[in-house]
């Protein structure tokens, strides 16, 4: 279609690659492509195209790391391994 509709749909499937085209196409002309691309888009992730298409296959924070609340505290504050007193003085010859 155009560069910018290629560019969010490089990675669809063909057949969801036309369905977004499609949708685009009829909402030309009641506004910008880019909104155009915006609104379709987020129509295709409410109907979960996406999911059944494999492209969201975890629940967010399902990755590698733990997930879950935040923590209670934050860690032992470490800081620099320099004495508060060490600015060096300096006197001015006159």
């Amino acid at each position: 279609m155009s560069e910018l509709t290629d560019k969010y749909s490089k990675n669809f499937s063909p057949s969801k690659k036309k369905e977004f085209e499609k949708r685009v196409r009829e909402l030309d002309g009641l506004m910008s492509e880019e909104s155009a691309i915006d609104l379709v888009l987020k129509e295709l992730f409410d109907e979960k195209l996406f999911k059944k298409g494999g492209f969201v296959d975890k629940p967010l924070g399902a990755g590698g790391k733990k997930s879950g609340p935040p923590p209670k505290r934050g860690p032992n504050p470490q800081g620099l391994n320099i004495k508060s007193n060490t600015a060096k003085i300096i006197k001015m010859e006159e």
